[in-house]
């Protein structure tokens, strides 16, 4: 059973913030599956790519590498973590664009802990690292019982 299904746009303006998605699980799920997608996962305007790379030289002070071309593509990081009734169930702060997790009392996906799926309200938490266009993305959670 579906039990989230959200999808939504994050800017520029949201770098470095945290956007919460609020559920309920109904009682008698056993499993709780996670899919996640967001796109564009790559910078493709060359010279925003460019100038972004330029600041953070500006700001760290340093060229990391020998040239511009050499810290290309600017790519997009927006990652996951998840509470359960306000109790941290785990994180995956992982580079891939697609992903897909599950919790359930005796498996949980890397990152997340194993162990009862209690009703009540969950949280998932996107953790926008870094943003440098307008992404879109799309969530999925479901329910399954027994």
């Amino acid at each position: 059973m579906i039990i989230l299904q959200k999808s939504g746009k994050i800017t520029e303006k949201d770098d470095k913030t945290n956007i919460i998605l609020k559920f309920a699980v109904p009682k008698g799920i056993e499993k709780i599956i996670i899919k996640y997608s967001y796109s564009p996962k790559i910078l493709e305007n060359r010279e925003k790519a460019a100038e972004l790379i330029e600041n953070c030289y500006d700001k760290y002070g340093e060229k990391i590498t020998g040239s511009i071309a050499d810290d290309m593509p600017v790519k997009n990081l927006i990652t996951i973590s998840v509470d359960d009734n306000g109790n941290y169930r785990g994180a995956a702060h992982r580079q891939a664009h697609e992903q897909e997790h599950i919790i359930s009392k005796d498996f949980a996906s890397p990152g997340f802990l194993k162990g009862e799926i209690n009703s009540g309200e969950w949280d998932i938490m996107l953790n926008v690292h870094s943003v440098s266009c307008d992404v879109d993305y799309q969530i999925t959670v479901e329910g399954e019982k027994e």
